[in-house]
């Protein structure tokens, strides 16, 4: 089963971290959080698509063609235009069945994962604070299958969001993607499209850390010194 892992971006919001590192290279107690990733991969992930930009050499000189016995292969990106226009440049490279995407600055747990690919589609999912009226709270119906979305209401501590996990298969590219408020182009928003006529697992992941702000990178490296999360260590 392949992988794809998301690791175009530069993370402005951790300011001088990325001034001359790639996002996914920032290291979480010594390691970088994509050593991380591959490494709470399921044991049945064989290839990852590794979707790189912003000096994307480092990624690529970092880890080369293989770890641990995964085959890596890097599609580089001319534009930064949303989640949906990156997995759409792997199509040539995607095989028949499932598959795997991760956003490559996250930190996930193997068994997290596990459960989302005990589905035949599926977004993981973590109940938090949104931090504005911009997130995807997603609706599940009793079946926890996804049934829609809303935008965070007053007073509402806590929603369903996304987190950069979702199993997939060839059914994804009959849609467009969908293009968002900002001008680029939403995989969450397309999976939504898709979710009316084939049905997509909502799966509660709890051992999720989104590293958005440089306090995450210490509250990540807390959370690891404690073992309280092991991603995929």
């Amino acid at each position: 089963m392949q992988a794809i892992i998301l690791a175009a971006g530069r993370g402005k919001r951790l300011k001088h971290l990325t001034a001359d590192t790639p996002k996914p290279l920032i290291k979480i107690n010594n390691k970088p959080i994509l050593e991380y990733i591959l490494s709470s991969l399921p044991s049945n992930i064989d290839e990852v698509l590794m979707v790189i930009n912003y000096l994307g050499g480092k990624i690529r000189k970092t880890f080369g063609n293989n770890f641990r016995n995964i085959n890596i292969k890097y599609i580089p990106l001319s534009y930064l235009l949303g989640t949906a226009y990156a997995v759409w440049q792997t199509r040539p490279l995607i095989r028949e069945g499932r598959f795997l995407v991760l956003n490559g600055d996250d930190l996930y747990d193997k068994k997290d994962l596990e459960k989302c690919l005990a589905n035949d589609l599926a977004l993981g999912l973590s109940k938090e604070t949104p931090m504005d009226s911009t997130y995807l709270a997603f609706d599940l119906d009793q079946n926890k299958t996804i049934i829609g979305h809303h935008r965070p209401i007053e007073n509402e501590k806590k929603i369903l969001m996304a987190t950069g996990a979702y199993v997939l298969d060839q059914r994804i590219f009959e849609y467009e993607p969908v293009k968002i408020a900002n001008g680029e182009y939403g995989l969450p928003q397309t999976i939504l499209e898709m979710s009316k006529k084939h049905p997509v697992k909502g799966v509660l992941m709890k051992k999720w850390i989104a590293i958005t702000y440089p306090e995450d990178i210490i509250k990540a490296e807390k959370m690891h010194t404690k073992r309280v999360l092991s991603f995929g260590y």
